[in-house]
């Protein structure tokens, strides 16, 4: 169970901080039970509210700083996903954008980055599906990944899109 402060990763609004555990107004008298009201780090404008009894798969853990470090040094070396890009890949593309597993989503980071390369290099546009793919890719990951390990988004960005860069051709 979580606490009142803690950090999680909550599906596709990435990471989250739980605000309060409490039963909320809208809950249907006689039907009570205890919600987590959490904000998600990157738009603290919206509360998002999940069960607790639910151990919903969309929440998990927050990347360990060891496991953060790891996907980090080993970016470069991880294979690229076999997606051609465009509205042909958006079905496999949205699933795992929507598991928001941190392993998983480093390599589509890197397959879009690489993508958009080879795109760039042969005079092509990169695909706009792929560019917001990519956009919810990076805000997923790198805000969690800078979060474990206590840095900046930007930081973890050019990390990436070093160890990423030589790879596009």
């Amino acid at each position: 169970m979580l606490n009142k402060g803690d950090h999680t990763v909550y599906g596709i609004h990435g990471l989250c901080r739980v605000e309060d555990i409490l039963v909320p107004s809208f809950i249907e008298r006689g039907k009570e039970r205890d919600f987590y009201m959490m904000v998600a780090e990157d738009d603290a404008r919206g509360v998002l509210y999940v069960p607790v009894d639910s151990e919903s798969e969309r929440l998990r853990e927050v990347t360990e700083k060891s496991e953060a470090k790891r996907l980090l040094e080993h970016a470069g070396d991880m294979a690229e996903l076999d997606i051609c890009g465009g509205k042909k890949s958006e079905p496999v593309v949205s699933e795992i954008i929507k598991r928001n597993q941190a392993g998983e989503m480093m390599a589509l980071v890197k397959t879009l980055y690489i993508l958009r390369r080879r795109r760039e290099s042969e005079g092509k546009k990169f695909a706009a599906v792929d560019e917001k793919h990519l956009a919810t890719a990076e805000k997923l990951l790198f805000s969690e990944l800078a979060y474990s390990l206590g840095c900046e988004f930007e930081d973890i960005k050019g990390s990436v899109e070093k160890v990423t860069s030589a790879q596009a051709l």
